[in-house]
């Protein structure tokens, strides 16, 4: 079954791994704190608007609204597509909240303060459960789940939507929201819990076909 989830799901998985390895590597050699500065220093009023609508896209509100939007599609009207989906929004906000609750990271604007730290002032200002980022969680965990349901995979397709995944967890990072440490865990834990969701969606559809 893994097999087949890594197999439908390649250019997406491929790119998701050499971000994973080349993330590893600078997280290594530079640090988080550097590596912060140097995306979250480099801003622009446009990019800020930019960045906004990015991170909107690994929050629960906006990922709900897509999902229901897309049910315009019929290839969408799936018993897959209704179980995988309603479990991804009963899976993704607890994993996120109970392991924000065990690491209990501070924010950069609890480390470095409001005067150090690029902001927008039309978000609010966290300072605490940073570890890991939900919206990167979320982004990179709706991208490959819909990846996966889409019927026609095309190259251009996976890269969208992982430039999308990564954008928004860039956008965490410029609007001075979370380390890139962070970023990285959301992204691994995201698209843990979409393989596992495909996987669960999968046996239990494959077991009500056989019962039946």
């Amino acid at each position: 079954m893994i097999r087949k989830i890594i197999h439908s799901n390649a250019w997406f998985l491929t790119l998701w791994v050499f971000w994973l390895g080349v993330g590893s590597i600078l997280l290594a050699l530079y640090g988080d704190e550097k590596l912060f500065f140097s995306i979250n220093q480099v801003h622009h009023p446009f990019f800020d608007r930019l960045m906004t609508v990015l991170s909107a896209f690994g929050r629960g509100d906006t990922i709900t609204l897509i999902f229901v939007m897309l049910l315009i599609a019929p290839y969408f009207r799936t018993k897959a597509y209704l179980l995988s989906t309603l479990l991804f929004g009963l899976l993704t906000p607890l994993i996120n909240h109970f392991s924000k609750m065990f690491f209990e990271e501070v924010r950069p604007l609890g480390i470095y303060g409001i005067e150090r730290v690029h902001t927008v002032p039309w978000l609010e200002n966290l300072f605490n459960n940073s570890f890991p980022s939900g919206h990167t969680m979320g982004a990179f965990g709706f991208c490959l789940l819909i990846h996966h349901l889409i019927p026609q995979k095309q190259w251009y397709v996976s890269i969208a939507l992982f430039l999308l995944a990564i954008g928004c967890g860039y956008s965490r990072m410029y609007l001075g929201q979370h380390f890139f440490s962070d970023v990285l865990a959301g992204s691994l834990i995201g698209v843990l819990i979409s393989c596992l969701i495909i996987s669960t969606t999968q046996i239990i559809l494959k077991n009500n076909t056989t019962n039946a």
